[in-house]
């Protein structure tokens, strides 16, 4: 009975700590309230860009030990902001209504079949995020997932988006991962998550 004691007192220690990520300071951030247009699901293959598959790659996808950044480097009141080397694809970790951790695009060669209408404005980006049990894409018409501009804001430089994710690097916020390579970001939460780049976007 005592070593039955010591495991649960041991699991409920480790569970305790996976919760410390969680920083809670609260601020504002750009685009919280921020409407949307054109939501769109499905799951779709990773390797077809916006085609809906009932199939869910298990195999590759990052655990907790994956985390090569400390995600309070990119944290931003009570969320959490980052953008490509190239500027182009802004994520944020915003777990505020309808939206859990997405992506947007600034401009996009290629738009999701799910999208059709996206790509024909330039007010409109195309973006795709991940909530609850399914990820799906999504037509923005603000910054949702676009933090704060983390230099000087100076007359032509006061682009948001938060600190840099570099090649290579995963950043891990409440148990979603989302890894920055030259071929675009991948987030990944529970064995669901998507895949996106300018010229490809897929869900999974």
């Amino acid at each position: 009975m005592k070593a039955w004691v010591l495991a649960f007192a041991a699991v409920a220690a480790i569970g305790g700590i996976a919760g410390c990520n969680d920083d809670t300071t609260t601020g504002a951030t750009p685009g919280s309230n921020a409407p949307i247009t054109t939501p769109a699901g499905g799951a779709a293959n990773p390797g077809s860009p916006g085609t809906v598959a009932a199939s869910s790659p298990a195999a590759g996808l990052p655990t907790r030990n994956d985390a090569n950044v400390d995600a309070r480097d990119f944290q931003q009141g009570d969320k959490y902001y980052f953008q490509s080397p190239t500027g182009n694809i802004m994520c944020g970790f915003v777990n505020e209504g309808t939206f859990g951790t997405g992506c947007q695009l600034e401009h996009a060669s290629v738009v999701p079949a799910a999208l059709p209408d996206c790509g024909t404005r330039p007010d409109r980006a195309v973006a795709a995020y991940i909530t609850g049990a399914k990820s799906q894409f999504i037509c923005l018409n603000q910054g949702v997932f676009v933090g704060s501009p983390t230099g000087p804001v100076t007359p032509g430089n006061n682009k948001g988006g938060g600190k840099v994710l570099e090649y290579g690097q995963t950043i891990i916020v409440r148990g979603t991962a989302c890894t920055s390579t030259q071929a675009g970001v991948r987030c990944d939460a529970g064995g669901h998550g998507f895949f996106i780049a300018a010229d490809q976007q897929s869900l999974f």
